[in-house]
């Protein structure tokens, strides 16, 4: 089998023997068969063109290893460990991306682990969502960030990472198997959409209950049980669970969690984070500043962008979790606080392109001598951008700069709540408000109007953990034995992928202790 990179295909046409020929100069029967294996957009030309790699196999291989882009190649694929003969059951603290795929692996090698959610199942929990976007009416154990799949379930639903790790292949098929679009295992920005995730992770948890596991919703963890060093289980609003290895994988809104896990001794250390707001621009107008003549062109998605930026003060400035033809949420979990996200559906067909611009958040900001200053330092920044019925503040970007509020937005925010004009200069410290106004004026250069033409709402502060729990190389706790931190809310992964990737990794460590 050959890998073979920068098979160039025209936008809009599938890619066949024709184009892979063409780069081998052979015939299309010497072609027996092939698979994709990654999809780029090619710009860099005249003429724009999608850019494959692709496994095939091919008669006489050995004749097309010294081309160029030609090497021997065969797929990836994740190998789940053997069936393990145990008694034990781990419990799995958390369903979003990090439990769920520990509790997948966990069920399918035979441990029949139990998983307990504080939210609800993705049915109810789109009520409780609809009802805060519609009604302002906030559930704080259901919303946007608690319940089946996590904060990922209400988001764009992006796939991408920059992980080099076979596991990927593992999530990405699991995510397939599960109703996901087959070609997310090759995309170059692959994502599933907050539509088409609500049906996915129903179809993960039905998998692992039928493998023996368990979901239990409306859990909410209230302590460790510890003896001698080592977890013997959990006591929840719903009784006690017993277990000597117990997979935390909270999220990273689940600060009361990690109070009480910082009151019992559990080792976890401060952590930089981030904080900022998202910012809307016409879809057309990024579709124009990438495609540019083709902007237009029917077979071409959305566009995106990513952006950086180095301030004078030293700070980074930058996008995250970009969603073309998305929507601005509110994403908050405490009364009286507001805190925002970016949510699209599959066809990412919305006006408005959105995304957050963030201003990193160094641990000397907030840090007092405990661990816990970053949650009450976000919670501050949430507080401060509050408004009665969770109306959002909000700004066009040129009046942000200029140090003014206009009467009216240069576009509709797709913000369901309603929003308030208004300086956000008062949600921020001067730091950040400094770099933020830096970043706006570098972003125009990268993408002409995205000062003029866009709209900021503020206030972003949920991007990652401002905590870290320490473990040790087997993935423990460095204070407990048997607990095994994991995702986002551990400060181990940062999106969908990786916190996926994060929790397969401490369920194969479970099932190596278990066979030792």
């Amino acid at each position: 089998m050959l890998r073979i990179h920068q098979v160039y295909c025209p936008i809009g046409q599938s890619l066949t023997k024709t184009q892979i020929a063409k780069k081998l100069h052979c015939t299309e029967e010497d072609i027996q068969s092939f698979q994709i294996e990654k999809e780029s957009l090619d710009a860099r030309r005249d003429e724009m063109h999608e850019s494959y790699t692709v496994l095939a196999t091919v008669r006489n291989e050995h004749r097309y290893l010294k081309q160029k882009d030609v090497s021997e190649g065969k797929p990836e694929i994740y190998q789940n460990p053997a069936p393990v003969a145990s008694d034990i059951r781990p419990i799995v603290v958390g369903f979003g991306p990090a439990g769920m795929f520990a509790g997948l692996l966990l069920a399918e090698t035979g441990l029949r682990p139990i998983i307990i959610e504080r939210g609800k199942p993705a049915e109810q929990r789109a009520k409780d969502v609809n009802d805060f976007f519609t009604k302002g009416i906030l559930n704080v154990s259901s919303n946007v960030q608690y319940g089946e799949g996590g904060a990922g379930t209400f988001s764009d639903g992006k796939l991408t990472t920059r992980m080099k790790n076979i596991r990927v292949q593992k999530v990405l098929a699991e995510l397939v198997e599960a109703g996901g679009d087959p070609a997310i295992a090759w995309q170059h920005r692959p994502h599933l959409g907050t539509d088409v995730l609500r049906t996915v992770v129903v179809n993960i948890r039905r998998k692992i209950i039928a493998l023996g596991g368990e979901v239990r919703f409306e859990t909410c963890m209230q302590s460790l049980k510890v003896e001698n060093g080592q977890v013997t289980g959990i006591e929840t609003n719903h009784g006690t669970f017993l277990s000597p290895y117990v997979i935390l994988a909270a999220g990273h809104s689940a600060a009361d969690t990690y109070h009480t896990l910082f009151d019992q001794g559990i080792t976890m250390v401060p952590k930089d984070f981030a904080a900022g707001v998202r910012v809307e621009h016409p879809q057309q107008l990024i579709n124009q500043n990438q495609y540019g003549r083709y902007a237009n062109h029917p077979a071409l998605s959305p566009a995106s962008y990513s952006l950086t930026y180095h301030a004078n003060n030293g700070r980074g400035v930058y996008s995250f979790c970009m969603c073309p033809g998305g929507v601005v949420i509110p994403a908050s979990t405490m009364e009286n606080t507001l805190a925002v996200n970016g949510m699209s559906y599959s066809k990412r067909d919305g006006a408005n392109a959105n995304s957050a611009i963030l201003v990193q958040i160094p641990s000397k900001d907030f840090d007092h001598g405990s661990p816990m200053d970053g949650f009450a330092f976000q919670k501050q920044l949430e507080e401060t951008a509050f408004h009665p019925s969770y109306q959002a503040g909000a700004s066009n970007i040129k009046d942000y700069l200029e140090h003014k509020v206009s009467s009216d937005l240069v576009i509709p925010s797709s913000f369901p709540r309603g929003i308030i004009l208004e300086d956000l200069h008062r949600q921020f410290p001067k730091p950040v408000n400094d770099a933020l106004e830096e970043g706006f004026i570098h972003f125009d250069k990268k993408i002409p109007g995205f000062i003029s033409q866009g709209i900021m709402v503020g206030m972003e502060s949920r991007s990652s953990s401002p905590i870290r729990i320490l473990r040790n190389e087997d993935g423990t706790s460095l204070s407990c034995k048997g607990l095994y931190p994991c995702g986002e809310g551990a400060g181990y992964a940062g999106g969908i992928v990786s916190s996926a990737v994060d929790g397969i990794r401490q369920a194969e460590n479970i099932i190596t202790s278990l066979m030792l």
